[in-house]
């Protein structure tokens, strides 16, 4: 599996257990049930889905920063919320993702999953992240 299909499998369930507020440790083993991956995705997804779910309360908070000042998180899509959540993750915590890469596979993402004008949101949002 590719590092994009990885990607695209941890925004789907940072996404899912986001909205179910599904057990993040079940619903890893169920995905690995049901998916054919190699251990370097299997990690990767591990990590960051449950990197994020240990520290979505940071996250949010550091993302809360680069937000107009009449904006809040939760104004934010959930499917919007989600991409940020995994690319900021993966600009902080993951070492072998360089940040150009984490924000162009956002914006990719976005293009996919969201509205024609979160690509641009998403962008902005990162660019300024140390």
């Amino acid at each position: 599996m590719s590092r994009k299909k990885a990607r695209e499998a941890a925004f789907k369930l940072v996404y899912q257990t986001d909205i179910n507020k599904d057990d993040i440790n079940e619903q890893l083993e169920l995905y690995f049930d049901e998916n054919t991956t190699d251990d370097k995705s299997r990690e990767y997804i591990r990590g960051v889905v449950s990197g994020i779910d240990q520290q979505k309360n940071q996250i949010d908070t550091e993302l809360t920063q680069y937000l107009a000042s009449a904006w809040k998180i939760d104004r934010i899509s959930k499917v919007d919320l989600a991409i940020l959540r995994l690319a900021y993750y993966e600009i902080k915590f993951v070492d072998d993702v360089p940040k150009g890469v984490a924000i162009n596979e956002a914006v990719e993402l976005a293009k996919i999953y969201s509205e024609e004008q979160s690509a641009k949101f998403i962008n902005g949002i990162l660019a300024n992240i140390d």
